[in-house]
């Protein structure tokens, strides 16, 4: 099951359409509910609402950033089309997200939100000097496109935007609605509640972003303190349960789908799980591992089977419609040799002979056309 993605189109109005852009930009894994904001699905959303010509586009943004190419890409997506388009800041807006909130031509934000640019970033692992230099010469590019697209925005002050860029060693600072307004990002703050609290002070470092100020550390969440596992689960479970299908039928269908997951779901209750070490496996886990890959395999062979009788079962009804086909065809043209036989036999030229009395058979005779045309040929 797919899940909703988070870049929502809202309003299917000629007028007006709204987008939600919640969570993290560019990611297209599996293990997050709400981090899809990519620019293909940006692309698709913005076709529909071509199509219904609308015009004008509000893009809500919650984000802590993300992918910067995909970020490039949707602000592009959002600066090009014809619509007129608001941006409105409704919470945190970090990273690549600010990117995205360049895109409209109106810039609103929440008195209550914050805003942060930092340079961009790049995972590398091992590496050369020479393809740390070709990462740092990308680097410099992506931060020159960045600084060009702030600085339009803000009116030419790319001095002081470069500074931001740069500050907290690169890390950049959290910026209010009343900083983001001076300095060109947000061209207008409007006043909503303090947002719920979304992103966990762990969501914050895996995006190299800095703490928030003080003052909004209320708008950090609680962290997940649950196993790897039973987040598995928990997730898993969440796509396949449904009011009709209790718990222990969801593990069950879990366990026939996913390989891995049978083994998770066999750790989840006794594995020692350590975060650094991974988890301690005893020989009983190992045992009840074994027993669930086991049954698994029996399971996949069922299937196998069931497979082969469900072909089957398709190659007979192909069969019987052919043949059904052939008898149809039969008796429509049998049918068509009845229908042209006309209801009553016509009469031949000349009359049909009628049976004559005995008496007066010779005068029947003699008044018969054909008894005349023999006549004349004798």
């Amino acid at each position: 099951m797919r899940r909703q993605p988070a870049i929502r189109f809202l309003n299917e109005s000629t007028d007006e359409a709204v987008i939600e852009i919640y969570g993290q930009i560019g990611y297209e894994g599996w293990d997050r509910e709400d981090d899809e904001n990519t620019a293909r699905l940006m692309s698709g959303e913005l076709d529909r609402i071509k199509a219904l010509n609308a015009k004008r586009i509000t893009v809500r943004i919650n984000s802590l950033g993300g992918d910067v190419n995909h970020a490039l890409a949707i602000h592009d997506l959002l600066a090009e089309h014809p619509a007129l388009v608001t941006t409105q800041i409704n919470g945190l807006c970090a990273s690549a997200a600010t990117i995205v909130a360049m895109a409209g031509k109106e810039r609103r934000m929440s008195k209550n939100a914050l805003f942060l640019i930092h340079q961009c970033s790049a995972y590398v692992g091992r590496a050369n000097q020479e393809q740390l230099a070709q990462e740092l010469e990308t680097q410099k590019t992506v931060n020159g496109r960045m600084l060009d697209i702030y600085t339009a925005a803000c009116n030419g002050k790319e001095a002081e935007i470069s500074g931001l860029l740069k500050a907290n060693n690169g890390l950049g600072r959290w910026l209010t609605a009343t900083e983001a307004k001076d300095f060109g990002f947000v061209t207008d703050i409007y006043n909503e509640s303090r947002k719920t609290a979304c992103f966990t002070q762990s969501a914050f470092s895996d995006n190299g972003l800095p703490a928030l100020p003080e003052a909004y550390a209320d708008m950090v969440a609680a962290e997940d303190t649950r196993s790897p596992w039973q987040s598995l689960v928990d997730l898993l479970t969440k796509h396949f349960s449904g009011n009709d299908n209790p718990q222990n039928q969801t593990l069950t269908d879990m366990k026939k789908l996913f390989p891995l997951l049978a083994v998770a779901l066999a750790l989840q209750d006794t594995a020692a799980y350590d975060p650094e070490k991974g988890a301690s496996l005893t020989d009983t886990q190992l045992k009840a591992i074994e027993g669930k890959l086991t049954e698994l395999d029996t399971l996949l062979k069922e299937r196998e089977t069931l497979v082969k009788e469900k072909q089957a079962l398709v190659d007979e009804k192909a069969t019987l419609t052919a043949q059904l086909a052939t008898l149809t065809a039969d008796r429509d043209r049998l049918k068509g040799i009845v229908d042209a036989v006309p209801t009553e036999t016509p009469a031949v030229s000349g009359g049909d002979p009628q049976e004559a009395p005995k008496d007066n058979m010779q005068a029947y005779v003699n008044g018969s056309s054909l008894y005349q045309a023999i006549k004349r040929e004798i």
